[in-house]
């Protein structure tokens, strides 16, 4: 088991005082002993979180998705900036990097160090795996096809790393708005463009020119990188729990469904690297996911057919996310 004085935890992003009053509650109390970093904007009202280390950087700004009106914010650059600041500060030999609105709810995930060591040398790039969460790991063989995705939501490893990992170029505005012949769209998503740049600053060759370069060289390194470098874990494996109903598997199943679970994952690592694993016949993520689908098919033809007086497209999206929340939140 790993010490908790050898490992730091870097919390990147907007500080919702609520949320990470608990979120740091739970460090003290699951991993007493362990360095907490709170890396955010300058000007941000942080008095009376309990964090060991604050990181205050200015804020390198956002793109849209594309040049669309009403489209979603892109905040790579935000990502890049904020963790590279925090892992700078952490001095323990690991690191969990997590977003301001996740909190932990235990240290069952440690077990998960290490056990799976093996990879291929030909893509290995870290000096141990990293643990990553299934969500929102793409796999691009699903119908949503982008290579090189792995989810940036937290990981967990050698803080050398991570460093690695974030240690990036920002994106620019021509990458943002990126020339795709009849729309201008961002060429990677943000998940994508941090592995690429981190790969290609490795000297990797990375066969993925676009966020849907689905070729079959970009889908097999993908399922290879993946299989030598992440083990991916579900939300309760990580014992990562989200502050948002935008991360909740039973209000918004179709932004899981292309994901990768853990006993696929396992499949992964099976293929390419160590044969003799044995892969549970059930996938109980996988039933669970398309469990959801169906009450979600609903409530999503409900809000599609609530929201057509607008023409808005933010209204629009508005009242469609507010009637799935309204029909499937927990309660």
């Amino acid at each position: 088991m790993i010490d908790p004085k050898d490992i730091t935890f870097v919390f990147q992003g907007a500080a919702d005082k609520a949320t990470l009053r608990e979120s740091f509650a739970g460090i003290r109390r699951f991993f007493p002993g362990s360095t907490i970093i709170l890396s955010t904007w300058s000007g941000t009202d942080v008095d009376g979180l309990d964090f060991d280390d604050l990181v205050l950087s200015e804020d390198p700004g956002y793109f849209f998705y594309s040049d669309r009106p009403g489209e979603k914010v892109n905040n790579v650059n935000r990502q890049i900036v904020g963790t590279a600041a925090g892992l700078a500060k952490a001095g323990t030999r690991y690191a969990m990097r997590m977003r301001t609105d996740f909190r932990l709810t235990g240290s069952n995930f440690l077990n998960f160090v290490g056990a799976y060591p093996d990879a291929d040398p030909a893509y290995s790039v870290f000096s141990e795996k990293l643990l990553a969460c299934c969500y929102f790991s793409r796999n691009p063989r699903s119908r949503t096809r982008f290579p090189f995705h792995p989810s940036d939501l937290a990981f967990f490893g050698p803080t050398d790393d991570l460093k690695a990992l974030f240690d990036v170029p920002l994106m620019t505005e021509e990458e943002a708005y990126w020339d795709t012949d009849d729309r201008r769209y961002n060429r990677y998503t943000p998940e994508q463009y941090i592995f690429v740049n981190a790969l290609r600053r490795m000297g990797r060759k990375v066969p993925c020119e676009y966020y849907n370069d689905d070729n079959m060289a970009a889908i097999l390194e993908t399922e290879r990188y993946f299989a030598s470098n992440f083990v991916f874990l579900t939300f309760d494996q990580f014992n990562l729990m989200p502050s948002k109903p935008t991360f909740l598997m039973k209000v918004h199943p179709n932004s899981f469904m292309t994901c990768y679970t853990h006993n696929e994952w396992l499949g992964l690592y099976r293929k390419h690297v160590d044969a003799s694993v044995t892969i549970p016949e059930h996938d109980p993520e996988r039933e669970k996911i398309e469990r959801f689908y169906g009450p979600y098919r609903v409530c999503r033809l409900i809000g599609n057919v609530a929201s057509l007086p607008f023409r808005n497209k933010v209204r629009r999206r508005a009242i469609r996310t507010g009637v799935l929340e309204f029909f499937l939140m927990p309660r």
